[in-house]
């Protein structure tokens, strides 16, 4: 096997396995990146869960394949210069890289080892704009918990509703305490898509491609137990979780009376700037409510309290007071569009509504209050 390629297109590639391989395995070979020659270099690298394959344009001089530690091949290849011609040579069980006066001697294992994910029978096949895709994500992958107890939230539940007689691909996440929902009508050939949970580790890696892509579009195949997303010379593999995702609708409040409208980013500065006495992040803070007023306040028996009132609308004849998360609101309020937010509530304890006012929105964010 002998190849050479350039740095400012390897980085890329290599970038995208590192974050995927685990530092420590089971097994070897888990640890390294599979590289195959033939018309073009091909990079694959998994953790049994998640597989990635990414092409990569190259020089060939002869064609084989053979695996390396990734991350340290990433780490010379991130150190090199960025114009720097990167060649690749067997010798022995050695993969020689050499570039400039720098030459490099990896350990390899056989390519024939790596475990690859096993074919699937994807039914659905469809494609949509990598920036609708990027925005159904990133509306909603906030709300994804950090833990793993939760199997059955631990992820993004995608799927299809109706409005009417719309067909939308609806995107869902929540860790109890907060939930965020975005939905668009279902993309040509989707109307028929199972129900998925796409894992929160496998969101992390397709954010990174929808960000990293020069193409417009995105392939997507599902099945019930896999989904592939093919984004330019990147196809992603993943298992999906296999649980039944909770009736989320039922926690959608229907009779929220209490309308606030408020200018979203003068909100997230107030809120932001009254924070600084709570205990730390996690802490709440107070919203006290009245006609045209908002008065936001934190206090914590180390760092005392801080007050911002904020002008808003609001329909209340008397002053509604309730309580957040302070980390939770901002999240909410830092991802609604637009200028104005609009708060819908109903008691101190009941789940509040965050949406834009914009009527083109087409996102819907959840917060439960914290006792006062």
């Amino acid at each position: 096997m002998e190849f050479s390629v350039f740095r400012q297109v390897l980085i890329r590639a290599l970038g995208h396995m590192q974050s995927i391989v685990e530092r420590r395995a089971t097994l070897p070979i888990l640890m390294n990146v599979k590289l195959e020659v033939k018309d073009d270099l091909v990079l694959s690298a998994t953790n049994v869960d998640l597989e990635l394959v990414e092409h990569v344009a190259a020089d060939i001089t002869l064609g084989g394949k053979t695996t390396v530690p990734v991350h340290m091949l990433y780490d010379i290849v991130r150190k090199l210069p960025d114009d720097a011609e990167i060649k690749f040579k067997m010798s022995g069980d050695q993969l020689v890289i050499s570039a400039n006066r720098a030459v490099f001697k990896l350990p390899t294992l056989p390519a024939e080892n790596f475990p690859m994910m096993a074919g699937a029978h994807l039914t659905t096949k469809f494609t949509m704009t990598t920036g609708d895709l990027g925005h159904l994500v990133n509306q909603t992958k906030f709300a994804i918990p950090t833990d793993d107890v939760r199997y059955h939230l631990g992820g993004i539940y995608f799927h299809i509703t109706e409005e009417g007689s719309k067909k939308m691909l609806t995107a869902v996440a929540t860790d109890s305490q907060r939930m965020a929902l975005c939905a668009m009508p279902a993309p040509e050939g989707s109307a028929e898509m199972p129900a998925v949970i796409l894992p929160r580790r496998v969101i992390g890696e397709l954010s990174k491609l929808l960000e990293d892509a020069t193409v417009d579009d995105v392939t997507v195949e599902l099945s019930d137990t896999k989904a592939r997303f093919t984004v330019g010379a990147a196809t992603l593999t993943s298992k999906l979780v296999d649980a039944q995702y909770p009736n989320y609708r039922v926690v959608i409040p229907k009779g929220n009376d209490k309308i606030a409208t408020l200018n979203r980013k003068q909100f997230i500065s107030s809120v932001d700037l009254v924070s600084v006495a709570s205990a730390d992040k996690t802490k709440s803070v107070q919203l006290a409510f009245s006609m045209n007023k908002l008065v936001a306040t934190a206090s914590s028996p180390d760092f005392g309290a801080a007050t911002q009132e904020l002008d808003i609308e609001y329909n209340g004849d008397e002053t509604f007071n309730i309580a957040f998360n302070v980390k939770f609101l901002l999240d909410i309020s830092g991802q609604v569009a637009g200028e104005k937010l609009q708060l819908a509530m109903q008691d101190p304890l009941a789940p509040t509504v965050f949406q834009s006012t914009d009527k083109k929105t087409d996102s819907l964010f959840i917060l439960m209050p914290m006792r006062m």
